[in-house]
């Protein structure tokens, strides 16, 4: 008996200091007098820029010389390029690669060096000039891809847009209830859109849906805003 009350009294001792402790949890926002209002924008956007991505690829048998020959063969494109107009600012080299070549027993037989040069144009009629540049100056591979060179200032023109929007609909809703506004209280906000998280353009058939960059894309943005309406009294 003694036994069994000892081994009760930590229990008690618990339960007694759970009872003594108050945890105290933030309240939720009460909407008895609130009112919420959505503004939905849509902006819709082409690209205006296109990155063109050519690979220079050398081989040869030691790994110094086909990083030369790769980077003399760069110098010969980036050359050509520019006597064709391209600014020095809308070329970028992107990428130095070196690999081993293999025969078909597994051992190295050479080395091949790449190097990927990105030229920027915002003329997409010459996207098929620069690549005839490109191919006939060294360049092995080549591949386009469109953008817009100023997204944030478009992502921020929605964004204006759909908040000027939910603002007229809660001053609107306000005025036909006889009723003041009060501070507002929550913003969010709901993207909508593939270049909302993209760089660039989805790609397509340009043949048949809008010629070379593709289609349209549509910016959406829902801005959700809370106002605190005042009680009467």
């Amino acid at each position: 008996m003694t036994k069994t009350l000892l081994a009760s009294l930590p229990l008690v001792a618990l339960l007694a200091a759970c009872h003594d402790t108050k945890v105290i949890m933030p309240s939720a926002p009460t909407q008895e007098h609130g009112m919420t209002v959505t503004g939905t924008a849509t902006l819709d956007i082409s690209p205006d820029c296109a990155d063109l991505t050519m690979t220079i690829a050398m081989e040869q048998p030691r790994p110094g010389l086909a990083t030369a020959a790769a980077q003399q063969n760069e110098q010969a494109v980036i050359a050509a390029l520019e006597k064709a107009g391209v600014a020095e600012k809308d070329l970028k080299l992107s990428t130095l690669q070196l690999s081993p070549v293999y025969t078909d027993h597994g051992a190295i037989r050479a080395y091949q060096a790449s190097i990927t040069l990105t030229v920027t144009t915002h003329d997409f009629s010459q996207i098929s000039t620069l690549m005839d540049i490109g191919a006939s100056s060294g360049a092995t591979g080549m591949s386009s891809q469109f953008r817009r060179s100023d997204m944030d200032v478009q992502k921020q023109k929605v964004r204006d847009m759909a908040i000027a929007a939910a603002k007229q609909k809660a001053a609107q809703t306000a005025k036909d209830l006889g009723i003041p506004l009060g501070r507002v209280v929550s913003v969010s906000e709901r993207a909508g859109g593939e270049m909302w998280a993209n760089a660039y353009f989805p790609q397509n058939n340009t043949a048949s849906r809008g010629g070379i960059g593709g289609e349209l894309q549509s910016l959406t943005l829902d801005i959700t805003i809370g106002y605190e309406l005042p009680t009467s009294t």
